[in-house]
């Protein structure tokens, strides 16, 4: 009788296990990491099988032109053919959530970098800084903080007026690394 209940609990931990991974889904940036004090975020995505390096940089390209063309908050874009290279400096603006039902909109500026080997291409996503929305006193300016100031753990994790604005844009931006992320990986 008890080998029975052994074998029943296993083969039912073994159905909810499998259940809890196919519900999950495949996120590359849950954290943020703090590489020699500044903001960077890194992630290889293996070429598609069959694809060599100057397929999927030309798929990049391709990528990069459709993604951002016609962005008002795209500061630049580089190819470098001779090194299979794209930069891209752009910006996003963020809805923030800020407490129970509160929200906010933040402009998120950023520079990516791929390089691509036959192997596959390595994103970075860093000088990543943020600007607050335009205050209603028309003589003053937006505040500019950078991702230090804004979305680290000792940053979120700080007290005081602005930790919902920082946890918000924290969330903010892993969500939308995490749609550049999905995008790449599709190509």
């Amino acid at each position: 009788m008890m080998k029975i209940k052994i074998i029943i609990l296993s083969l039912l931990a073994s159905v909810i296990s499998t259940i809890n991974v196919s519900g999950q889904t495949d996120v590359a940036f849950s954290n943020v990491p703090v590489v020699n004090g500044k903001v960077v975020f890194q992630q290889f995505i293996p070429n598609a099988e069959g694809v060599d390096a100057v397929q999927q940089y030309k798929r990049l390209q391709q990528w990069g032109r459709d993604r951002f063309q016609g962005n008002p908050l795209l500061s630049g874009i580089r190819f470098d053919d001779k090194g299979r290279t794209i930069t891209i400096s752009s910006g996003e603006e963020l809805q923030l959530k800020t407490g129970n039902s509160g929200s906010s909109k933040m402009t998120m500026r950023y520079r990516f970098d791929t390089s691509v080997t036959n192997a596959g291409y390595m994103l970075v996503v860093r000088d990543i800084t943020y600007q607050s929305e335009q205050p209603k006193n028309a003589s003053s300016f937006p505040k500019t903080y950078t991702a230090e100031q804004m979305i680290t753990d000792q940053a979120v994790n700080t007290t005081g007026e602005d930790n919902a604005l920082r946890s918000g844009a924290r969330n903010a931006t892993l969500n939308f690394l995490n749609e550049l992320y999905a995008e790449l990986s599709a190509l």
